[in-house]
């Protein structure tokens, strides 16, 4: 009674930060911006090109709007109208300021990523403009061939082995068109999110239908909570796991590579045991999930949990008493903690250097402030430090999973409501979740009950942008180690052609 009582005297100081954020954009922008309007947890501003010099120099003029940092750009087309979403965010508070800005061709578009390089330095790693006329590059690595790369290819100039230039060509992720999602009912996206991260597909269908029951003021089922926290968890390990088996796989560490992938296969089979499958599992529905999960997979979830414990204990000590693997990582591909503010990196790429935050733990997340578990980190921020914290976080995912399957809840898995029928005036949204890569984020706009647009603002797009500096004064054998350190989820980049 006194936890419930108190969540509603005290107010999150990021909610007190974004109400005054919201009334200063009025105040300050009410003439150049044709609207602002609140979009979830975030503000949304929308403007036209023409104007975007304006609101930059407003934004940036004013100590009292405190936004410092650019996070992420999509691009995002609706019925032939072409927009640029450009997140901006304060360092202080994870909350963001979108602008979505009109624009009509190529050339608009480079003329407005050329005023965002005047008011944010890492605005030119999102979007990177490949010098015209010589050739700088001499070598171009196509992303197939590099872990985690497989929707870039890497462009570089290197001298006596050693990286002086780079250029991250993203154009092999510009696959999709406006079509794919324009038009579609809200109850058919879900099955399609999990494409967005193949190896975390819970997390994009967790921000979507949040989403929606945001805007729905829909309060799910207790056991729903639960259930969605201990596959989140799940997802989380074997995310980790991959990342891990294919860092120790480049280092040639085959023992450490097999024994990770074996475990791996044995937490995917739990996944398929709960969700029906094992990669894109189609679980999460709006008002709670798909199955109601009977209480013998609840056990043998707890039985597993306390199994692969022992063995990734043995795991871990493998890798961190190899001395040529530790030394090898140790150093490389630093991020000290202000760039990586700067270029607005969550998750373990932000922990690793230092800060701690994790969006788990901010109130009323779902279930996790009702569960103990901690947030690591390093200080470091190289390729090991970043290796540490995801082994760490391991173990306080295997807690979070232990504490939610003791104490689920009965009851209903979810609150069904007919999604045909739903009337949603014309309304934007944004969702957020703690993904094993950082801070996914999901927008949309709906009318009645269809989806009108939609695009990812996810953790990958920060760390390809960082990316691309990080390599430069590196060798040549580092790059493949640096980029699967970073862990970029090449379905969250997909962009429109």
């Amino acid at each position: 009674m006194f936890e419930d009582i108190d969540k509603k005297i005290y107010s999150n100081p990021r909610d007190i930060y974004m109400e005054r954020l919201d009334k200063n954009l009025r105040q300050f922008l009410e003439s150049e911006a044709a609207s602002i309007s609140r979009a979830g947890k975030d503000i949304l501003v929308e403007l036209d090109s023409a104007g975007l010099e304006r609101v930059l120099s407003r934004l940036g003029d004013n100590p009292e709007l405190a936004v410092d940092n650019l996070k992420n750009f999509k691009t995002l087309k609706r019925s032939g109208e072409s927009f640029l979403l450009a997140e901006l965010v304060a360092a202080e508070y994870d909350r963001s300021i979108i602008l979505k800005i009109s624009f009509a061709g190529r050339k608009a578009l480079q003329d407005m990523m050329g005023i965002f390089r005047k008011s944010f330095g890492s605005a030119e790693d999102f979007y990177p403009l490949k010098p015209a006329g010589e050739e700088v590059y001499n070598l171009r690595i196509p992303g197939m061939m590099l872990y985690g790369c497989h929707s870039l290819d890497i462009d570089l100039s290197i001298e006596d082995d050693t990286i002086k230039t780079v250029h991250i060509d993203r154009s092999p992720a510009k696959v999709l068109g406006p079509s794919v999602f324009e038009g579609l009912e809200i109850g058919q996206l879900i099955s399609y999110m999990g494409r967005f991260d193949y190896n975390a597909g819970i997390f994009s269908e967790l921000a979507f239908c949040m989403g929606i029951e945001e805007m729905l003021q829909l309060e799910i089922p207790r056991r729903a909570e639960y259930l969605r926290v201990i596959v989140s968890e799940l997802f989380r390990i074997t995310s980790h796991l991959g990342n891990l088996g294919g860092i120790a796989e480049i280092l040639g560490h085959d023992i450490a590579a097999n024994m990770i992938m074996i475990e791996r296969e044995n937490l995917l089979g739990i996944i398929e045991l709960v969700t029906g499958a094992r990669v894109i599992p189609n679980f999460i529905r709006i008002g709670g999930v798909r199955y109601r999960v009977g209480s013998d997979i609840i056990k043998k979830i707890k039985r597993t949990g306390n199994d692969f414990q022992k063995t990734f204990g043995k795991i871990e000590r493998l890798l961190n008493n190899d001395f040529a693997l530790v030394e090898r990582l140790r150093g490389l591909g630093t991020i000290d903690r202000e760039t990586a503010g700067r270029y607005g990196l969550t998750g373990p790429n932000l922990r690793a250097s230092g800060p701690r935050y994790d969006l788990r733990k901010e109130p009323g997340h779902s279930i996790y402030m009702d569960i103990h578990f901690t947030v690591p980190y390093a200080r470091g921020g190289s390729c090991l430090d970043r290796m540490a914290v995801k082994m760490s976080e391991i173990y306080q995912s295997l807690r979070i999973i232990k504490q939610a399957a003791e104490n689920i809840p009965a009851g209903p898995a979810i609150k069904r409501i007919n999604l045909s029928h739903l009337d949603f005036k014309p309304a934007f949204f944004t969702s957020s979740v703690e993904c094993p890569h950082g801070i996914f984020k999901v927008f949309g706009e709906v009318e009645e009950n269809r989806l009108k647009s939609f695009a990812v603002l996810g953790p990958s797009g920060p760390a390809l942008a960082a990316a691309g500096r990080l390599l430069e004064g590196n060798s040549f054998e580092d790059i493949e180690i640096i980029m699967a350190s970073l862990d970029i989820s090449s379905g969250e980049l997909l962009d429109y052609a």
